[in-house]
């Protein structure tokens, strides 16, 4: 019975599978990776521009890789489901 259940998923996973743009996914990669980057650049200003201050500046930087090895290890996870 499990095995009836999952032969449609993993037919419908093959198709999205070639629904996906990989340059979407390299766009959105680089969307984050230039945003950590305004981040880390802020953190390391005398004055920065996205926080009042350079400690929450830091704190912005240190929420926000959390965040990125969170969602790794997130990814990771299913990886070995």
């Amino acid at each position: 019975m499990a095995t009836a259940n999952t032969a449609p998923a993993t037919t419908a996973a093959v198709d999205s599978i070639a629904e996906i743009d990989r340059s979407e996914i390299t766009r959105t990669l680089n969307l984050v990776k230039h945003e950590v980057g305004e981040l880390f650049a802020d953190a390391k200003r005398k004055r920065p521009f996205f926080a009042a201050s350079k400690p929450e500046a830091a704190a912005k930087l240190a929420a926000s890789l959390k965040a990125l090895q969170e969602f790794a290890d997130h990814l990771d996870s299913i990886k070995k489901r």
